[in-house]
């Protein structure tokens, strides 16, 4: 892949995250979320016994850093702190009703910014790019 190819890739996320990601004024991307709060909060509602080592594993934060997410999360309302079921020992987090409140409200804020964006692509332009997308966060993942 050339240069200008990479270039103009690297380009268009650049423009897709800002669309997508925090444009408010305090990093926000949903009500009173930054996006590695709403990120974390995905992962906390989609995990079972999510312990706060997997929260800072999906955001590629240390575990302190993800105590710092967490811990916000929860002083907003957004999740609790619980021990694991398997081992008291480790911290696990969930998801509060608020919490799912929260996430639901800014899942459909992005499921609409992309039927805005889908609608002005032709069908077979859009399922490629669904695809490239699923590859490349795959990729990104590990």
């Amino acid at each position: 892949m050339g240069k200008a190819t990479i270039s103009d890739i690297s380009r268009s996320l650049i423009e897709i995250v800002w669309y997508f990601g925090p444009k408010g004024l305090n990093g926000e991307c949903c009500k009173n979320l930054t996006m590695p709060e709403f990120i974390a909060l995905d992962k906390i509602s989609t995990t079972t016994n999510c312990a706060v080592q997997d929260v800072g594993y999906s955001l590629g934060f240390t575990k302190s850093g993800a105590t710092r997410i967490v811990n916000r999360l929860e002083k907003k309302g957004y999740v609790q702190k619980i021990k694991s079921h398997e081992d008291a020992r480790i911290c696990c987090v969930e998801i509060t009703k608020s919490g799912e409140r929260v996430l639901s409200s800014a899942n459909s804020r992005y499921v609409e910014q992309f039927h805005t964006i889908a609608a002005k692509m032709s069908d077979h332009s859009l399922t490629d790019t669904v695809e490239v997308l699923k590859a490349m966060a795959k990729a990104l993942k590990g």
